[in-house]
């Protein structure tokens, strides 16, 4: 076929163009023909992901467990049985692929599909892993991953990711700190995490950090239950820590709001401020007494 695109590419006169028209239609002819057993070799699914009804980690361990070893399923799925049938009632609507017109959705149970999503979310393995135990492409597996985190955000953001807004709400969470984990004055635990991924294209130097990764940190302030009542995340990671803390909304929050305790701490004669938690150092705002 080389030849024939050199001699076609190679300057001629009008008399040679009958010629030339033979050797072009002969080029495509030969181009068809390649693109035909390219079509025919194309494998549209590996044959061990076509399995995934039969063998799929969902269909085997996820199943047995759910029916023989409650315990074994908790420490699976980090959650009891009951909470995952509770969770999955609330979320499966939102999860559920609508048949259309142009093509059928794949074909993957919305339960399967929120216990891929909790097996990532709770041991953070890599989408290769879940994708030879669940026999699930990677690709779809970071769709699905995706689908499923909006669906719970979605679900329960309003719920269980709400931030305290009165000074009332915040003197509450400092009383419950105080006779749960006997930490006086406390609004909340503050603590940051650096989390690797892989840069963006044209962001330079932007994300990388000390470490030698490209990184984002997410800062998180937690309640005196576990329960989340702040996020941020997408300070990228050449900064430092108290760079991310700097740059939230929640410093403003809490610098802006007046938290004066009206009961001394236990051995102390006057009132002092109110305080947040963590084990790394922030910049102080406000008046602290």
């Amino acid at each position: 076929m080389a030849a024939i695109i050199y001699k076609c590419c190679t300057p001629f006169s009008l008399n040679d163009w009958d010629q030339k028209k033979k050797l072009l239609v002969i080029l495509m002819m030969l181009m068809d023909e390649e693109d035909s057993v390219m079509l025919k070799w194309r494998i549209w699914c590996r044959q061990w992901l076509q399995r995934c009804d039969e063998r799929g980690a969902y269909h085997t361990i996820f199943r047995e467990l759910a029916i023989e070893d409650m315990p074994g399923f908790a420490e699976y799925m980090r959650m009891p049985y009951t909470k995952f049938v509770e969770l999955a009632e609330k979320i499966l609507p939102f999860i559920v692929k609508q048949e259309t017109c142009m093509r059928k959705p794949i074909d993957i149970d919305p339960s399967e599909r929120l216990a891929l999503a909790i097996r990532y979310l709770a041991t953070w393995e890599t989408f290769q892993s879940l994708s030879f135990q669940f026999r699930i492409g990677t690709t779809t597996i970071s769709q699905i991953v995706i689908e499923v985190c909006v669906a719970i955000y979605r679900v329960f953001g309003n719920e269980y990711l709400k931030t305290p807004n009165t000074t009332g709400k915040w003197n509450e969470i400092a009383e419950l700190f105080y006779s749960r984990w006997n930490i006086p004055n406390n609004v909340g635990a503050i603590d940051r995490k650096r989390f690797v991924m892989q840069k963006f294209a044209g962001t330079g130097s932007q994300f990388h950090d000390y470490k030698g990764n490209e990184s984002i940190i997410a800062l998180v302030m937690a309640g005196p239950e576990y329960e989340c009542l702040y996020v941020d995340v997408g300070t990228n990671g050449r900064n430092l820590h108290s760079h991310a803390w700097g740059c939230c909304s929640l410093k403003q929050v809490l610098h802006n709001i007046e938290f004066i305790s009206t009961t001394p701490i236990t051995g102390k004669y006057k009132t002092n401020s109110f305080c947040s938690h963590s084990r790394r150092s922030l910049p102080i705002v406000g008046t602290h007494a």
